[in-house]
């Protein structure tokens, strides 16, 4: 009898063998498999094993992808949109005229804003310095850029050059006590800009640029132009010169501050202070001096001077001191006996013109710079007037 299964009897019905030997065998004869290609952990493409033979017909895996910058944030601006004013947000009026309305990165500032703008004592008469303003004054050793900065009375010194002690005994030298402001030593821009973050109010100022470096020195006057405009306030900035008489470091930092001040000697050795660019007055120039005592003084012109140079950068020249270009009436008036002490003027002789003079086109800026300084101006009239008598 036969007890053999039925399945038994058919092929078709009868399990295969297994192409795969079970894990942890391998037939002998069989060739060894390329492994398939793996996903890198941390890459963008696949990434293959290096005794695979695919490596080599694949080519040169390709090197990861650089990383994305990081996308910088867009900081938006308030303005008040009646006056301008930088608008701050704990507050729900313009601090400036009390308006209610603010622009988002913009204004129609139509209407100015009273007391806005303040002259410091000194040669500072000439700066009209208003709310907002950045200030670098510029100067060589010794040329007096600390005691003009004190002028303004800041509410907070940052310095690299000198440390707090000296720092205050200028201040007592040069103004009250109560006048002496808050001394900070910095060593980086980021030390400006810790210590600036700290205050509300100034005016604030910082000596100096020049010592912080190139790289550094230009941030830090980037982050006192910033504070200012935000700040709504004032704030001043000092810089060394160089031989040339040219400003110190990048030459992105005139183009930063709203007005760009020199102080040096005149070419008679008198200290001046310089205005070589302003976006609130014109250009000009301004004597000074240190009385016995250490305290900004202006000098005594007890002579009579032509004014010479150009616009912006005037300056006395005593006759008859040889150099002069425009002395020629002052000369005039010598001969005649009428020239006095205190006098001023700029022209030639010429006697073709119908006064006999011949005068430079900006003969009203010169006059104007004379009289500053308290000098009288002399005008062919005069001279006409002393000869009928």
């Amino acid at each position: 009898m036969n007890t053999a299964s039925p399945l038994s009897a058919r092929p078709s019905m009868l399990k295969k063998p297994s192409a795969h030997p079970p894990p942890g065998e391998r037939s002998a004869s069989a060739a060894p498999s390329p492994s398939p290609p793996r996903r890198g952990p941390s890459s963008d493409h696949w990434a293959l094993p290096p005794d695979s033979p695919l490596r080599a017909a694949s080519g040169p895996i390709r090197p990861k992808s650089a990383p994305r910058p990081p996308v910088s944030k867009v900081v938006r601006e308030h303005f008040c949109y009646r006056c301008g004013t930088p608008w701050l947000d704990q507050f729900a009026n313009c601090t400036s005229c009390g308006a209610s309305d603010r622009g988002v990165d913009e204004a129609r500032p139509l209407h100015s804003v009273e007391g806005d703008t303040k002259l410091f004592p000194g040669p500072w008469q000439m700066v009209p310095w208003p709310r907002q303003g950045a200030v670098v004054l510029a100067g060589g050793p010794g040329s007096g850029k600390s005691s003009l900065s004190a002028l303004i009375r800041p509410t907070l010194w940052l310095t690299k050059e000198q440390q707090p002690k000296p720092v205050g005994e200028m201040f007592r030298r040069l103004l009250p006590p109560e006048c002496v402001p808050v001394v900070t030593v910095v060593n980086s821009a980021e030390d400006v800009r810790n210590a600036l973050s700290k205050i509300s109010y100034g005016p604030v100022v910082v000596d100096s640029l020049t010592a912080l470096g190139l790289k550094e020195g230009l941030a830090a006057g980037l982050a006192v132009v910033e504070w200012a405009r935000r700040r709504n306030d004032r704030a001043l900035a000092i810089c060394q010169v160089i031989t040339s008489g040219d400003m110190a470091g990048y030459n992105q930092i005139p183009h930063l501050f709203d007005a760009v001040i020199f102080t040096s000697a005149d070419p008679q050795g008198v200290r001046r202070m310089q205005v070589t660019k302003s976006r609130w007055s014109a250009l000009g120039a301004s004597y000074w001096s240190f009385d016995g005592d250490g305290r900004i003084d202006t000098p005594d012109f007890d002579a009579s001077y032509s004014v010479e140079g150009k616009p912006g950068n005037y300056y006395l020249h005593p006759f008859p001191v040889r150099g002069a270009k425009w002395a020629g009436m002052l000369g005039v008036a010598a001969e005649s006996g009428d020239l006095r002490p205190g006098y001023a003027s700029a022209a030639v002789a010429a006697d073709y013109m119908p006064n006999g003079f011949l005068f430079p086109t900006d003969i009203y800026e010169r006059q104007h710079f004379a009289e500053r300084h308290g000098l009288a101006w002399l005008s062919p009239s005069d001279i006409e007037d002393r000869d009928g008598d």
